[in-house]
């Protein structure tokens, strides 16, 4: 059987708990064997100030390192340009003999529609669409959504499948493949990249937001000041 691998790639900027709960949380809802974090080069929706992209690598790489579930790639980075999801989900595609399970936060997710080839994202992957609290998609929405995706671009269709738990299940249908995609709720710790990046430059305490190395790592690297 195959093992099944989760992906998670942003910006992390930086990684904070709330990533590290979320992650956790989807690897054993989801049954996976292993959770990717792949930290981008260059965001290519974002415009926000970056950290330098080794800086980031070596955040996540200290923020997972106590779990032994959690891996960490630099594809991204090694590529040095900016980043798109369906590069990085082919090449694992193609490298790595597993299942992909590619984590997208709902409000991210619905936006697809302006990604880089989007039908190809669904070859590769299925799709696990988290919901934080406070902050859900309906069953209708979704489904609003993916008739309008649908209407942008016929070659993939979705079908409903219904409940099981509290994970919304549908197929994905494509020319020669089909996959998964499921919407799940997630818990909110109410933190964000965002919100430590103010408070830094606020100088206020980040503790307890951020993994205490990497609290350490951006104190002594002088990042968002």
């Amino acid at each position: 059987m195959l093992d099944r691998l989760g992906i998670f790639g942003g910006t992390f900027n930086p990684i904070h708990m709330g990533h590290l709960v979320v992650a956790e949380e989807v690897r054993e809802r989801f049954s996976l064997d292993r959770i990717l974090f792949v930290p981008s080069y260059l965001p290519p929706h974002k415009s926000v100030d970056v950290a330098p992209a080794r800086d980031r690598l070596a955040m996540v790489r200290l923020a997972i390192k106590g779990n032994p579930f959690f891996g960490l790639s630099d594809l991204e980075v090694r590529r040095g340009t900016k980043s798109y999801t369906v590069d990085t989900l082919k090449d694992l595609a193609d490298k790595v003999k597993a299942r992909l399970y590619f984590l997208i936060g709902s409000e991210a997710f619905l936006h697809l529609h302006t990604w880089r080839e989007p039908p190809e994202l669904f070859k590769y992957a299925d799709f696990v669409v988290m919901e934080r609290a406070g902050r859900e998609v309906t069953l209708e929405e979704l489904e609003d959504y993916l008739a309008e995706f649908h209407g942008r671009f016929s070659q993939v269709e979705f079908y409903y499948h219904g409940k099981v738990e509290d994970v919304q299940i549908f197929s994905v249908q494509g020319e020669g493949f089909e996959s998964r995609l499921y919407l799940t709720p997630v818990v909110n710790i109410g933190i964000s990249s965002t919100g430590i990046r103010k408070r830094l430059r606020k100088g206020m305490s980040i503790k307890y937001r951020v993994p205490d190395e990497v609290e350490t790592f951006i104190s002594e690297r002088g990042l968002y000041r």
